[in-house]
């Protein structure tokens, strides 16, 4: 059994010319053997950089969190190390990016899109493992109503599954939790943040791209591109063409 922890991303002023408006839908998937070991190695990690009890890591902290002020200096470190852990535990990412400005979607569109393709390259990872799966959200932002809109949309899918996969490998409806009680969800933030970021040109989400590309799951051919990270449209498949930037390329 494997678990997809999922979270969103956005990058609304990318520094990287010829890209506009981000925004991002990604999951981290995790061997069920692997959750409770990750997560203690993960708060020993915090107490070792002596995070404050109850701290919750993010790649963009809050304005009057402690990683946003006394913290920031260890933050790079602390990223860094955590992305280690997942790839010491095997545990692999898979991120979908759109270029809203660049598309002639509507924004509810896009969301619907993306969720699409991720949950059919996390269902892939599974039928290339020859598991099973279930899907894990952090609770998206809004209220109730938007909370339900959002759960029968995922629904469909869990259901009915797309016109290239079938839905038999994610075995549950699509879950929410809050992302301050499951670290895995800490976890799914940061690696989609960072790896937006990095298209987007950021430089501090650039010195992780070495980890990022362990981490981000790959074709039969070892390219990241189209399967662990995404994007949308097609026409940024080139972005990978750097040693400074993820393997981006949809090949």
């Amino acid at each position: 059994m494997r678990i997809a922890f999922l979270d969103d991303s956005a990058q609304p002023k990318p520094i990287r010319d010829g890209l506009g408006r981000l925004v991002a839908l990604g999951a981290v998937v995790v061997d069920e053997a692997a959750l409770d070991p990750w997560a203690e190695e993960f708060r020993s990690l915090c107490r070792r950089l002596k995070l404050p009890k109850g701290t919750e890591v993010t790649w963009s902290p809050p304005k009057g969190s402690w990683l946003s002020g006394d913290g920031a200096l260890i933050r790079q470190e602390l990223f860094e190390q955590m992305l280690q852990l997942a790839i010491d535990h095997e545990i692999r990412s898979i991120v979908v990016i759109a270029d809203q400005d660049q598309l002639q979607w509507s924004a509810p569109a896009t969301q619907k899109k993306m969720l699409q393709y991720l949950y059919e390259r996390v269902s892939m990872h599974l039928e290339d493992l020859t598991e099973v799966g279930i899907m894990i959200a952090d609770e998206p932002g809004g209220a109730a109503k938007k909370h339900k809109q959002w759960l029968a949309q995922t629904l469909r899918l869990t259901s009915y599954g797309t016109e290239y996969v079938d839905p038999f490998r994610i075995v549950l409806p699509i879950l929410l939790s809050h992302s301050d009680h499951v670290p895995h969800l800490q976890l799914a933030d940061l690696v989609v943040a960072a790896t937006t970021a990095a298209v987007a040109g950021n430089r501090y989400a650039l010195e992780l791209v070495p980890l990022l590309q362990q981490l981000a799951h790959t074709n039969a051919r070892g390219y990241a591109g189209g399967t662990g990270v995404k994007l949308i449209p097609d026409q940024l498949r080139n972005l990978g063409s750097s040693r400074s930037t993820p393997e981006t390329g949809n090949r």
